[in-house]
């Protein structure tokens, strides 16, 4: 059996289009071929910060519109700028992305 290829999904943000990011993100997470393809998502909500989640949780219906909306929790993470390995830090320092 061949290793699966790791693909992280960036969504969600500070826009005024936040809740399509997430419907998009959704669909593509519910489309890609989970035996080829090992998910990593990354959200931002809508203050800017960013959270690891690897699960489908991330994407819970909001109570009024149904549009997805990301959850509280996660793991908060930075952006480390440079050319090093793991650049995605996760800031409480318990895990490594993706592992």
């Amino acid at each position: 059996m061949s290793k699966k290829i790791r693909v992280g999904i960036l969504f969600g943000g500070r826009s005024a289009e936040h809740e399509v990011s997430l419907q998009s993100a959704k669909n593509i997470v519910e489309a890609i071929d989970k035996n080829k393809y090992a998910v990593v998502l990354i959200g931002i909500d809508k203050k800017g910060g960013w959270h690891l989640n690897e699960g489908s949780g991330f994407f819970l219906p909001a109570t009024k519109s149904q549009l997805p909306e990301l959850p509280e929790g996660g793991e908060n993470l930075a952006l480390v700028p440079g050319e090093q390995e793991d650049q995605l830090v996760p800031l409480s320092g318990q895990q490594r992305l993706g592992t």
